[in-house]
């Protein structure tokens, strides 16, 4: 099985990362539109994920209709905040049960040691790993810690990127074909992408 890559190819999302990768503009506007390309790569993700369950009450003249979230099924964003801060902004507010969690990448990775799933919770738990820029292989470390320590399953887990170089997907292919990363371009050579 080959890694699943969904390239984002909207002409407003393309515009929007071309800005963002290619700009030397402000940081103002790399930062506004980082944040909307954020929303729109969660909600890319989370339109395939999200279940929604419609519940009818049947009032004396009317039938009222509710939609309702899965109130058992919890999101989590791993992401280094310090990188994409711009990108998270309001998405904890737009999907009540989201949580964004710091993830720093150095020599080891660190996140909340006191992250312990049940089995149930397992289930439940879909995760997405967010990144601005993918060029670094510390993300399979991190989907192994994932994976093997924290036994969530790989069809939970997806990679979000504004970017991402070829030569990593190779390596996470290698490692891990049955992922889905979600981006907006593909790099074959690696430069100097602020």
């Amino acid at each position: 099985m080959q890694l699943n890559i969904y390239l984002i190819s909207h002409p407003i999302i393309k515009f929007l990362s071309d800005s963002i990768i290619y700009s030397q503009d402000n940081s103002i506007t790399k930062n506004k539109y980082s944040h909307h390309i954020g929303l729109l790569l969660i909600y890319e993700i989370m339109r395939k994920w999200t279940r929604i369950r419609n519940i009818y009450i049947k009032k004396l003249s009317y039938i009222q209709e509710l939609s309702l979230l899965n109130s058992n099924q919890r999101y989590y964003i791993f992401t280094n905040l310090s990188q994409t801060y711009q990108i998270v902004t309001e998405i904890e507010s737009l999907l009540p049960n989201i949580q964004i969690i710091h993830a720093e990448y150095n020599k080891h990775i660190s996140y909340p040691s006191n992250m312990i799933f049940s089995d149930f919770q397992k289930k439940n738990i879909k995760i997405i790993i967010l990144e601005r820029i993918l060029y670094q292989d510390y993300i399979v470390k991190l989907i192994q810690e994932l994976n093997i320590n924290k036994k969530i399953p790989l069809d939970q887990i997806n990679i979000a990127c504004i970017s991402c170089y070829k030569p990593i997907l190779d390596i996470i292919g290698k490692a891990y074909p049955e992922l889905n990363i979600y981006t907006t371009k593909i790099t074959i050579q690696m430069q100097n992408i602020t």
